[in-house]
């Protein structure tokens, strides 16, 4: 690669402050486009060349795109061997470079994945691809800042802008504009301008060139090779296929998350080693592939137009398209029903019925087929039975058929929602006509939680919005607010339920800073962030980091290795997983580090590379980073570290220190005093701070382990290493001593040897040092800015001795930590965070590739509010030090934790347009169930937790706790996917010393038969995780999301929720705590088993029977006090 890499096209990057400004594309191109339906056959010949197209440019050009000034006449593309051909990386050990000399890598990757793959979900055929041809839009939300946060779904969309005017309401009727296109590429970074086309008529289809539709050749880039491909979009299936005689070689239009142009993709195109000329015509589409891309839910695609006008026609026309389809499915969201998407979704089914035929308008009708046909298509996933039966009322005279006006009142017949006039009859009482303004806020006030006194102007406000929205007859909105009169009909009420006025989680602004140390928050943290797959043989990108710093990750994790010609590369060391540069990974993170949270970042370095090259990744970090790294500490003799508001748009790097030697017999590794340091350093003057609460006990140490240490491999030792070789790299930088607890032995110790950290990249560990963890009474361990790194493993057997928890627990009140996956992990899963986040652990890093449960509790911690900055505070439980006295204050022991009894209910009401089943085919009807889960920071044991309603789906033994939720479900409703009632109310209890770190989770089955409960050998369709403490109550409607992370465009669950303020309890006894044996602990972590009473709910089929429902539990004993 050349020195592009750093310098781009030949000009220096300023390390500037801020985030590198973009150049706007013109959103509104000076570009004619032609009808296909307009062009005469005689008009053949002249679109045959790229430069005679349908698309008429201005004269002033095509603009927009960094285009030459004055562009000559196309000239084919060339793409130079020689620029492509990138020599081999050969992986740090022998092993790997043996490999690397064969055709072994890619091999053993394929086979690999081909056998997880095998494993974990069943191959598409083409009929069931063909299907997706049908659809008439996306079912995932691609949302423009990746977020999930506060106010969910988008299913009032209409009906948001308080403060707007009527203009900006109307507007909002296409609310999302593509795939963003702007600045030099496409975006979905908040605050940047999209492009927003000229005119947003969902109703009408967006014209589309004639050359796109007939074909044309563009050439696509890989890693290996570069091949010239004949593409052809078919807009009316909404995809785009370079191979018609393999149906998979396809992209769909729906799966597009974002197309990179230019400037955006240059970390591509210069990882590809493609020459800068090739610039102006280099796209890439960022695509998820949900059908075929399980635990790998990114792919890309790089292109190269022939020309200039090629290069506007795609990308303009992809964008257009994205956004027509996803508006046209907004449109019929929820119990919206906008004519003209109807009108467009009726158009479309014509166009395929008579083409460009003339008929007359009476023959515009569908018969019962034409009419399931048309409900697949907008993802209406309702029996053919409810179908036909509503078919039958609509058509009164027994035509067989239905003409548009029949559809439309077929489609809000499916729509009605039975639910919520259910509701609104019991609030507005004896007054049919609806509800008044006081009666609003009352139901606000009473029902859903809202301190409506604080904001009385605000809700009066969005009353009579509402009202008048729901009738175009109403009065101005100034006439509106001094009148009384106005009444809240069921439309307007139902507008309200389903808007972002009523969102899921709690997103009343806050006032509060962030002005505590950063020991005393939670932090956002991502594991082997540059994968997107699986650890041992899958892809590094600099995608990876993207998502996560777009998602609010704060703590980001790079390993270094050497790579050829003196640059760094970035990779799972001694595995088979591809490389990336280092300076394409901070490039990238330099651009993107504060576009979702001003609140610091850390860059947490394994380095593995020598100290030249160490050298360079000092440079590179200056250059590409700029006065945002942070070089020397804030403010001198002051020993304690900084809070995230003092850090703002600041960078921190985790890095070990520098040192002569390292002498492992002492247990101490940096001695004071041992080496000069820099002035930049907060090491000038060691300051060991009061520590007295951390007794000088015994050195720690674990029951004896049958289970292999953190650092040693499960395949033995490479003969061809002077090391045993890791199944994840984080071990053999992982700060923690050998075994993970026990100090070595003398008689064994290893000799002094040399640290590999150089001084200029050690000293740029200012505020987070990394420090090697022997015990806590080693000296070094008192400094205010170390870090210790421990694996999940090492870390619980700490936790199996009362004296080392207690240590730990008082280490990470002041000092920070970070834990990580084990290195048995081999398909990158994640251990349950609450397990962490319970001792105080501040970075708890997982793999943010894999959307597991530990992700989904991850992403919930960090969902709502300030939250969403990265940075959590701590409870209080986990902060103060006045926890660690005793009760004549003596500070010898801990003293105990007080519990609290969260009490709380869900009434699960009904559920929206759920999506089908993974792999189900298009005439498989859904029979839904939902479970709801609720996860505590406590030790699993029995009586921990209560629950009532519905059927209980917990452990049978009773334990519940860390690793075993109480759970319960619903019944089972067969032969419905588009609006399934269940009105099942469920009561929750639970006793715990963590209040704050209690969640629950929402997961929606489908039933194989309509009648059982069988979800052992599956995965839910649909999940949604939420922190208890940032639920809103009242009635609320809950996103959805899929197994990849996407939130769902138009599913959700409509619940009822109630809770109680948590109210301390006394115990006479503990809980019964779970023995746990050895054996048991490596099959966990080999296996990820459970004994066979935890996974009886699974592995059991349950006759979802009325009794059944009942529950086993008395009411009257569990739950004294019932919710209002």
């Amino acid at each position: 690669m050349s020195n592009g890499a750093i310098k781009g096209n030949g000009q220096s990057i300023s390390p500037l402050a801020h985030k590198p400004s973009k150049q706007t594309i013109n959103t509104s191109v000076p570009l004619t486009v032609t009808p296909a339906s307009a062009i005469s056959p005689s008009a053949t010949s002249s679109i045959s060349s790229p430069t005679n197209t349908s698309l008429q440019s201005s004269p002033e050009g095509p603009r927009g795109r960094n285009h030459p000034p004055h562009q000559q006449q196309p000239t084919p593309l060339t793409l130079p061997e020689s620029n492509f051909t990138s020599p081999p990386v050969l992986s740090p050990n022998a092993m790997s470079e043996a490999i690397a000399l064969s055709k072994g890598p890619g091999l053993m990757r394929r086979i690999s994945r081909g056998a997880a793959n095998r494993l974990t979900r069943r191959r598409q055929s083409s009929t069931t691809l063909s299907h997706r041809d049908h659809s008439s839009g996306p079912v995932i939300m691609r949302k423009r800042s990746g977020s999930k946060n506060g106010g969910e779904t988008d299913l009032g969309s209409l009906d948001v802008g308080i403060d707007g005017d009527d203009d900006a309401i109307s507007e909002l009727s296409c609310p999302l504009y593509g795939l963003g296109l702007s600045g030099d590429g496409v975006s979905s970074i908040p605050g940047t301008p999209s492009r927003k086309p000229s005119q947003c008529d969902v109703g009408d289809t967006p014209d589309v060139p004639r050359l796109l539709t007939r074909g044309m050749t563009l050439t696509k880039v890989s890693r290996k090779k570069r091949k010239q491909l004949h593409f052809v979009l078919d807009a009316n299936a909404g995809k785009v296929t370079w191979n018609p005689t393999n149906p998979s070689k396809r992209l769909y239009i729906d799966d597009i998350q974002q197309i990179r142009l230019q400037g955006d993709a240059k970390n591509y195109r210069e990882e590809f080693q493609v020459s800068s000329d090739l610039e102006s015509r280099w796209f890439t589409i960022i695509y998820a592939d949900q059908d075929r891309a399980k635990g790998r839910p990114v792919k890309t695609m790089h292109l190269v137009a022939p020309d200039q006008n090629s290069f506007e026609l795609w990308t303009s026309t992809l964008d257009r398209l994205a956004e027509h389809r996803q508006s046209m499915m907004l449109g019929i969201a929820g119990s919206q029903q906008d004519e003209k998407t109807l009108q467009g979704h009726w158009k479309r089914e014509m166009s395929k019925l008579f083409g460009k035929a003339t008929h007359l308008p009476e023959a515009e009708i569908l018969d019962l087929a034409g009419i399931e046909r048309v409900l697949q298509g907008l993802h209406i996933n309702v029996s053919k039975t409810i179908v036909r039966a509503q078919f039958e009322k609509v058509d009164i005279s027994n035509t067989g058929h239905l003409d548009f006006d029949g559809f439309k009142v077929l489609v809000r017949w499916l729509k009605s929602r039975t639910d919520i006039k259910r509701i609104f009859k019991t609030i507005i009482g004896n007054n049919p006509d609806g509800l008044d303004c006081d009666s609003f806020l009352a139901f606000l006030r009473q029902t859903q939680g809202i301190d409506v006194d604080a904001s009385a102007t605000h809700w009066q406000k969005v009353f009579h919005k509402l009202v008048r929205k729901s009738n175009s007859s109403s009065p101005t909105m100034t006439e509106a607010i001094e009148d009384d009169s106005p009444l809240m009909n069921f439309e307007a009420f139902s507008a309200f339920l389903t808007s972002d006025y009523n969102p899921t989680l709690t997103s009343r602004p806050t006032t509060e800073k962030l002005d505590r140390p950063l020991n005393e928050y939670f932090i956002s943290s991502s594991h082997n962030t540059y994968l997107l797959g699986r650890q041992l043989a899958g892809s590094s990108s600099t995608e990876a980091y993207y998502r996560a710093l777009q998602n609010g990750c704060r703590c980001v994790e790079i390993d270094c290795w050497d790579g050829q010609d003196g640059k760094p590369i970035v990779m799972h060391g001694r595995t088979m997983t591809t490389s990336v540069l280092f300076s394409d990974c901070i490039s990238v993170i330099g651009r993107y580090a504060f576009d979702k949270s001003p609140y610091p970042l850390i860059l947490s370095l394994e380095v593995h590379c020598n100290a030249e090259q160490q050298q360079v990744m000092v440079e590179i970090m200056k250059k590409e980073l700029g006065d945002r790294l942070l070089l020397e500490a804030l403010m001198t003799n002051v020993f304690h570290l900084p809070s995230p508001e003092e850090l703002q748009h600041r960078i921190l790097v985790k890095v070990k220190y520098a040192e002569d030697t390292v002498d492992r017999d002492s247990g101490v590794d940096i001695p004071v005093g041992r080496r000069q340091r820099s002035a930049s350093s907060p090491f000038v003057r060691p300051q060991i701070l009061d520590n007295t609460f951390i007794a000088n006990g015994p050195l720690l140490s674990s029951p004896p382990s049958m289970s292999p240490p953190e650092n040693a491999s499960p395949w033995g030792v490479s003969r061809g290493s002077t090391a045993a070789t890791s199944m994840s790299s984080a071990t053999d930088d992982s700060d923690t001593a050998q075994g993970g607890t026990l100090r070595p032995n003398k008689a064994t110790a290893t000799p002094r040897q040399k640290s590999k950290i150089t001084r200029n990249l050690g000293d740029l560990g200012i505020y987070t040092r990394s420090l090697k963890f022997h015990d806590f009474n080693q000296p070094e361990s008192k400094a205010y800015n170390h870090v210790f790194s421990l694996a999940e493993r090492t870390l619980e057997n700490l936790c199996r001795d009362p004296e080392s928890k207690a240590q730990l627990e008082k280490h990470n009140q002041r000092y920070l930590m970070r834990v990580y996956p084990s290195a048995f992990r081999m398909r990158s899963t994640n251990f349950d965070p609450l397990a962490f986040w319970r001792r105080g652990a501040q970075m708890v890093a997982l793999n943010w590739q894999t959307y597991d449960l530990g992700m989904q509790l991850n992403e919930a911690m960090f969902a709502n509010g300030s939250d969403q900055s990265g940075y959590v505070l701590k409870p209080e439980e986990l902060r103060r030090p006045s926890r660690f006295m005793d009760l004549d204050g003596s500070g010898s022991g801990p003293a105990k934790i007080q519990k609290k009894q969260i009490l709380f209910s869900v009434d699960m009401i009904s559920a929206q347009q759920l999506p089908r089943a993974r792999g189900s085919k298009i005439s498989d009807s859904l029979n839904p169930y939902v479970e709801i889960e609720m996860f505590s920071a406590e030790d699993k044991a029995k009586g921990v937790a209560f629950g009532e309603g519905g059927q209980d789906a917990s452990a049978r033994n009773g334990m519940s706790g860390i690793g075993a939720p109480h759970k319960r479900r619903t019944a089972v409703v067969p032969s419905n996917g588009y609006n399934p009632v269940w009105d099942d109310k469920f009561n929750l209890k639970l006793e715990t010393k963590y209040p704050s770190l209690v969640f629950v989770r929402w997961s929606v089955w489908d039933s194989q038969d309509g009648r059982n409960y069988n979800n052992g050998n599956g995965e839910p369709i649909a999940t949604f995780t939420a922190k208890l403490s940032s639920l809103e109550q009242g009635y609320r409607h809950l996103p959805l999301f899929d197994q990849n992370g996407e939130k769902f465009l138009f599913s959700t669950l409509f619940c009822k929720i109630r809770k109680e303020e948590p109210i301390t309890v006394e115990r006479l006894a503990d809980p019964i705590a779970e023995k746990v044996g050895r054996f048991r602990q490596i099959g966990q972590a080999v296996f990820k088993r459970t004994l066979s009473v935890e996974r009886r709910g699974s592995k059991d089929e349950w006759r979802c029977s009325k009794d059944e429902r009942r529950g086993s539990i008395n009411p009257e004993k569990m739950f004294p006090q019932k919710l209002p």
